[in-house]
């Protein structure tokens, strides 16, 4: 069976069921897939992933003063 036929079948099983637990069960098991990784390799989940953005949008929105790209680089190029 190839990826695009079991995922079809995935699906219309998914779109049968009638038990919310364990809709919930398939919900947290895809939360928790691995969704990418960290620079420093560390695995981050979907749900792992939208928190670490959120922080970020929230932080840039309260921090007044920021760099210039210039700033920045200057900044990396030190280091």
């Amino acid at each position: 069976m190839n990826v695009e036929t079991q995922r079809k079948n995935i699906v219309h099983r998914i779109l049968a069921i009638q038990n919310e637990q364990l809709l919930s069960q398939i919900e947290a098991l895809l939360d928790n897939d691995v969704y990418t990784y960290t620079t420093s390799g560390k695995p981050l989940s979907t749900a792992a992933y939208k928190n670490h953005l959120t922080e970020i949008m929230n932080f840039s929105e309260t921090v007044e003063i920021g760099y210039t790209t210039e700033e920045a680089k200057k900044k990396i190029n030190r280091k």
